[in-house]
């Protein structure tokens, strides 16, 4: 469950800034520049298009196209990858004409690459459907050196789908079911190749040079650093749904299966679950009218956004029941499930309380991550006591930097959360405004190698100002940078998101690359994993702010000793104290878990999968690896342990 969702997420800061410039929604050549003009007026550190950005636009440009390197030969792109100062000072003044020569050289290769592998996927096909194995595993590092080569890696990479497809289903697939789900895939396939085809490129409703355009842009931007990204329309959608928690309309999930497209879930409140006429299951034969066998998939997700109260007409196939219309309008949708929630678990008189923080949210009309934190605490709080509290903050990679503010600033009375540094030099400080404390008491935040961003500004400050103890892999993600975009605006010109500045906490340090370092190591699904700012390509670099000019108020931060340090918040330091005796203890228990044994056990390969997965009395007579969150739980035991120390000699403030 840790796995599902986390890398899907963007790690993201997010700030607001007028909008300059222009840009059409159909993108024309000439855009481009004119874009990447707006984007690099707010970037950090790149303010042109510098020699090294031009490199690795077309190193990216190939990549988006062939992640997978089963397309393209090495010799094809050889000369696109090594591109001499004098081919780099060439590309440099075609753009300044607004001109894209090279990039559409580029483009054919990828055209006469896409023919040739529809040639292969054929006989590749035809070989799979005989029951042919492949020899060895394949995982290219390099692009294939011959055609040969190529048919090898796809022969590898079909095998493989159908394994993972048997796997799934558990039983073995029939020759015909072989051959539905591989006509699934061909279609996928050609639906994404269409992008880059000048005559496939006309059923996607955009124009050749739309899409050159686009991924032109999505090439420059990615160059810039690991974070700043050019989007679609439809990507933007999607990312402003994830970000504001809402979308408009009917509150169904689609899945595209061999048998057709058919409704995988129903969002709880939605227009569709509501309506009591939609069952999870149901076949889509036709929209408003339209047979889906006459529109791909993608239209036909953008056939069911529109605007709020509009309707739409779904015809609908079951089982034993004969094809049914259902009309629906479309309406604001709250997607509660990506939403703060809580448990908690009896203590003494009162309770335990953990809070599960996805990200930090903002549908900007009352649904944010701040107010459902603080009714979330108030309603542990009606339960009895609240001896004391724990924030997962594992799965969370992000969001708005003005919610991180807030929910640091419920935790301290007042005082620094975040301190901002542009590349002009320019230091801005974000304060806890509230001067409320809403919680206080024993705290625990709970994070992974996949906390990053503004997940990382809240458990950096409140490590700082030694309110909470972290919990968790040795570090977090290391992204300390903020974006500056276009996202959540839904009539933006232009959709994307650019690197305009560092973060720092109120101890002068970054997380970028470094992360936030945990007080007491409990490994979690992640810890295994490259996670991490310093595995992406072009990474910002890790620094810190000189904390003698600041405590002296030298130079820029002359109104930090003048405005903000007299009001900061009174550092604590009972929990600072406590944390060898906490750590000594987390260690013990988990030393004599023999879950929590079996677990790392199975991180570091040592355990077999069926023996991973085999749930049997004598080994797993409680507390099953797989049933209970281990490190939630080990979470609470050192919230207890805190209780318990805070009422000893030792420790009292």
């Amino acid at each position: 469950m840790l796995l599902k969702n986390a890398f899907l997420r963007m790690l993201v800061v997010f700030l607001y800034f007028p909008l300059l410039g222009y840009c059409e929604k159909e993108l024309k050549y000439a855009n481009i520049r004119q874009n990447m003009q707006n984007i690099f007026h707010y970037h950090i550190e790149n303010k042109t298009l510098s020699p090294t950005i031009v490199k690795r636009s077309f190193k990216i440009y190939i990549e988006q196209f062939d992640p997978d390197k089963i397309y393209l030969l090495k010799e094809e792109i050889l000369a696109f990858l090594e591109l001499d100062e004098a081919a780099v000072a060439t590309i440099a003044r075609h753009y300044e004409k607004d001109q894209f020569d090279e990039y559409l050289v580029l483009n054919s290769v990828i055209e006469r690459a896409i023919e040739r592998h529809r040639l292969i996927r054929e006989e590749v096909k035809g070989l799979i459907l005989q029951g042919y194995i492949p020899s060895g595993r394949d995982n290219p590092s390099d692009y294939a050196k011959s055609e040969e080569e190529l048919k090898h890696r796809l022969l590898t990479k079909f095998h493989k789908l159908i394994e993972l497809k048997e796997k799934k289903e558990g039983v073995s697939l029939s020759i015909e079911k072989k051959g539905k789900f591989l006509a699934l895939y061909e279609k996928k396939l050609r639906r994404l190749e269409s992008h880059y085809s000048s005559v496939d490129v006309q059923t996607l409703g955009y124009s050749f040079e739309h899409y050159r355009s686009l991924y032109i842009l999505k090439a420059l931007t990615k160059s810039l650093d690991s974070h700043s990204a050019y989007y679609s329309g439809d990507e933007a959608a999607e990312l402003r749904a994830a970000l504001k928690k809402q979308f408009q309309g009917i509150g169904v999930v689609l899945r595209e299966s061999e048998e057709g497209v058919y409704i995988s879930d129903l969002i709880t409140g939605g227009p569709a679950q509501l309506s009591g006429a939609v069952q999870i299951g149901d076949r889509l034969i036709a929209i408003d009218g339209r047979h889906l066998e006459e529109v791909s998939f993608d239209e036909v997700l953008e056939h069911l956004r529109g605007e709020e109260g509009s309707s739409v007409e779904l015809t609908l196939g079951r089982e034993d029941v004969q094809a049914f219309q259902v009309k629906l309008k479309r309406e604001k949708i709250l997607l509660n499930e990506e939403r703060l929630s809580y448990t908690y678990e009896p203590y003494a008189d009162g309770v335990v309380g953990t809070i599960c923080l996805p990200g930090f949210y903002d549908n900007g009309e009352g649904i944010n991550s701040e107010r459902d934190l603080r009714e979330a605490i108030k309603e542990l709080k009606a339960l009895g006591p609240l001896y004391g509290l724990v924030i997962d903050l594992r799965e969370n990679s992000g969001g708005f930097l003005t919610q991180a503010v807030k929910v640091a600033g419920m935790f301290i009375t007042k005082g620094i959360i975040v301190i901002s540094k542009y590349s002009d030099g320019e230091i801005r400080y974000m304060r806890d405004l509230d001067g409320r404390m809403y919680y206080q008491g024993p705290l625990v935040l709970l994070t992974s190698k996949a906390s990053a961003s503004a997940a990382e500004i809240v458990a950096q400050a409140l490590q700082d100002y030694g309110v909470a103890v972290v919990v968790g892999d040795e570090r977090t993600y290391g992204k300390g940078s903020m974006q500056y975009q276009t996202v959540t605006e839904e009539d933006a010109k232009a959709y994307f998101k650019v690197t305009v500045g560092r973060y720092y906490t109120i101890s002068g340090r970054s997380t970028q690359i470094e992360g936030v370092k945990a007080d007491i190591l409990v490994p979690t699904a992640f810890a295994p994993y490259n996670i991490g700012e310093r595995y992406l390509e072009y990474p910002l670099p890790s620094d810190q702010l000189d904390m003698e000019a600041m405590a002296q108020g030298k130079g820029q931060y002359k109104s930090f000793q003048k405005k903000y340090l007299p009001s900061l918040h009174v550092k604590e330091t009972a929990w600072k104290k406590m944390i060898p005796y906490l750590k000594a203890n987390s260690e013990r228990r988990l030393a004599k878990d023999e879950n929590f044994q079996m677990f790392l056990r199975k991180t570091r390969g040592e355990v077999s999968e069926s023996r991973f997965n085999k749930n049997t009395k004598k080994n797993y007579k409680n507390d099953n690896f797989g049933v209970n969150d281990l490190q939630l739980k080990e979470s609470v035991n050192i919230i207890k342990d805190m209780i318990y120390l805070s009422h000893s000699a030792q420790f009292s403030p």
